[in-house]
């Protein structure tokens, strides 16, 4: 492979397993040897340390697009390299390389942060390519995401345009990991007269409140967000959290935080999740359309 492109992604691959060094090399080689098909969306400049020292040292040193990590390189155990690696390099994904006896803890990786994990079982030019574009193109959203205006001020959620702006790229990574993606919408109803019977501080806590229903109700969503002046949004990849219906566990959470008793002002929503089959739709036309599920719940 040629250095020194400035267009070409640096991944740092860090494993001790010659044989599955080689395999990389290879794989990486096919690649590079199939431009027109334009697998990795861009160019790789690999960069490869055989010992945990060698990659804190290179890490230390240098910015990678990608690490790609062997979680056994050195004899070490449990997710200690990759804590390790990830404090050096806090803004770069990190792609697992393990084995299938050893998948739960890559997942316990990617809930640390890592970007995906790759199973040695698979390792081949087409799964590698696909697992490293995927890591790439989610590190390259979550950057645009801290670059651009994307947060509401009230309730610290995404903005709608943040939504609609990375939403679309979770869609896109969703159906190159066949993954099942959800859309849940919840509406604060009531709202165009809250500031007149109650008054703006009442309107802006009720709104406060809902944003922290919504990050309690979706605490592993890929997505939260304030969508419109009463509309909240989450997109989630995966199983639901619960297998009980939104509307029932909203209703829940709002009897857990003020009890049954009346108050005001009411606290009234409706609530909708659709499942994301690969539709045409845009999320912006799906945020229009009107819940078909709705509840009540008196504050």
């Amino acid at each position: 492979m040629q250095i020194g492109e400035k267009s070409r992604a640096r991944l740092l691959l860090v494993e001790n397993d010659s044989w599955d060094a080689g395999l990389i090399h290879e794989a990486l080689d096919e690649l590079e040897e199939r431009p027109h098909e334009n697998l990795l969306g861009r160019s790789v400049e690999l960069f490869h340390a055989e010992t945990l020292e060698e990659a804190v040292v290179s890490t230390s040193k240098h910015t990678y697009d990608l690490i790609l990590l062997d979680l056994a390189t050195g004899g070490s155990t449990g997710l200690h390299p990759f804590l390790r690696l990830r404090d050096l390099a806090p803004s770069t994904p990190f792609v697992i390389l393990t084995v299938r006896e050893e998948e739960a803890l890559a997942l316990t990786a990617m809930r640390e942060g890592a970007a995906g994990y790759l199973l040695k079982e698979d390792l081949d030019c087409l799964p590698l390519a696909r697992t490293l574009r995927a890591a790439l193109e989610r590190q390259q959203a979550l950057l645009a995401r801290e670059e651009m205006p994307g947060v509401d001020d009230l309730t610290g959620l995404t903005s709608r345009a943040g939504f609609l702006y990375l939403g679309e790229t979770v869609r896109r990574l969703a159906n190159r990991w066949s993954k099942s993606a959800r859309l849940s919408i919840v509406t604060l109803t009531g709202y165009g007269r809250m500031e007149d019977v109650f008054g703006a501080q009442a309107r802006d806590m009720a709104l406060i409140e809902t944003g922290e229903m919504i990050r309690e109700l979706f605490p592993d969503a890929d997505l939260l967000a304030r969508t419109g002046s009463e509309q909240f949004a989450v997109l989630s990849l995966g199983p639901p959290p619960s297998p009980e219906p939104l509307q029932a566990r909203t209703v829940r959470w709002v009897e857990n935080r003020i009890g049954r008793q009346s108050a005001t002002p009411p606290l009234e929503y409706e609530a909708e999740e659709l499942l994301l089959d690969g539709g045409d739709d845009s999320l912006a036309d799906l945020l229009r359309v009107p819940p078909r599920h709705a509840f009540a719940m008196q504050k």
